[in-house]
Order: structure tokens, then sequence, then C-alpha cells
């Protein structure tokens, strides 16, 4: 389709300023003009999408640095770089960078912190809630879903006999898995990690993580 611009309207075909729509002709105009509107919006659309990658591409050829005399590297390239250096020397002296209980090291252009990450019940690798959801309904032996209507069939609110109007009728139920409940059972050993499994789960201990974060860079 050619890019379309407020010109290319139709006026002679279509309604005026304040259309009076009378006849069936006069219905058909302003579904002309809607069609029009609809496809020059698209046309729009368009052409500010093809503006912006050229733009995007454009931008993407200047971000490179010039490090000595070396050739041309990419931002994405030398970020990567510093930030594995970064990391391999937080970790091999991280006693000297934190004090106590305080795990964050301040410096003038930034600050490196060791921050502890709870521990969290995650779906195992490749699946989904579900994927855990059909596990369980396999445990059950019948899905959750159908005990869920089952019992809310069971339930009548208003009337008695076939004046009976259920809570079905007015309340629809999504199974959903509480992952936080199941990380507080695990914890009590009410459940296992083969429990977990069995459900497409694993319990993940919490661990520490490094963030690097560079401060707000101040030209000149």
């Amino acid at each position: 389709m050619k890019s379309l611009t407020a010109n290319d309207r139709p006026a002679a075909e279509l309604l005026g300023a304040d259309p009076v729509i009378q006849t069936e002709e006069d219905l058909d105009k302003a579904l002309n003009e809607l069609s029009f509107l609809n496809a020059f919006d698209q046309s729009v659309n368009a052409t500010c999408t093809r503006y912006i990658e050229k733009l995007k591409q454009e931008s993407e050829q200047r971000k490179y640095v010039l490090i000595d005399d070396q050739d041309p590297v990419t931002i994405a390239c030398r970020r990567e770089l510093l930030n594995e250096r970064v990391d391999e020397y937080c970790k091999t002296n991280r006693s000297s960078l934190i004090d106590g209980k305080k795990k964050t090291k301040s410096f003038p252009h930034g600050s490196v912190s060791f921050k502890d990450q709870p521990a969290k019940v995650e779906y195992r690798s490749g699946l989904k809630e579900a994927d855990s959801l059909g596990l369980l309904d396999n445990l059950m032996q019948s899905t959750l879903v159908e005990q869920i209507v089952a019992w809310l069939n069971a339930i009548c609110i208003f009337g008695k006999n076939k004046e009976a109007r259920l809570l079905s009728e007015v309340v629809e139920l999504k199974p959903k898995l509480s992952v936080s409940k199941i990380k507080k059972a695990f914890e009590e050993k009410r459940l296992t990690a083969d429990h977990l499994k069995q459900l497409g789960l694993k319990y993940s201990k919490g661990k520490e993580q490094l963030t690097i974060k560079p401060a707000e860079y101040k030209s000149g």
C-alpha cells in the first residue's frame, strides 16, 4: 500500500464538515471515510516505524569507542568486557569491599554491592504454570477445574429446587498455584524436593548477587 496523506481524502465522495446521514447512500459515504481514516492512520504509523528503524540503524553505526590505537570497539562489547572484569575483581576481593553488615562500597564514580537474594520456588526448566497444573491434575486423577466447577454447582445462593440459582452462575474461579504457600510448606518440611519435582517445580536457595552500579556520568 502506498503512503497516504490528508490530501488523498476523496472529498467529493464523502460527507461534509458537519456530516448528516439521512440515506443509505450517506451511510455508505460515512463507511467510505471511516475506511480511508483507518488506512490513513495505518499509513502514518507505518511511515513512523520506517523512520524510527532508519534512525536506529544510523545510531547503531555511531555506537563505538576508540581506545588507544586499536580498532573501534562497540559500546556493547566494551561494556560487556568491563562488567566481566569488574565482576571478577569484586568476587576475588569481596572481603575488602564489605564492612561487617555493610555490603555496599561507594566510589567517586559508582558503587558495588553484594546483596542477598531470597530463596524461591520456581518452575523447572522449560515448564510453565499450565504444565504444573497439568501435573497436579494427574496427581489428583481429575482436573482441578472440574472439581472447582462441581463445588460451584453444589452451592445454591437463591431459591430452591427448580428455582435454585447456583454459585456457578455468578462466580468464576481460575486455578492458580500459590508459589508462596509452596515455598512456606517446603521450608517447614511439609513438602519435599520430590513433591516439588512432581509439580514441575524446584526450590532455589538464596544466594548473594553482585550489583555493579556506575554513577550518572558528568561530562567535563
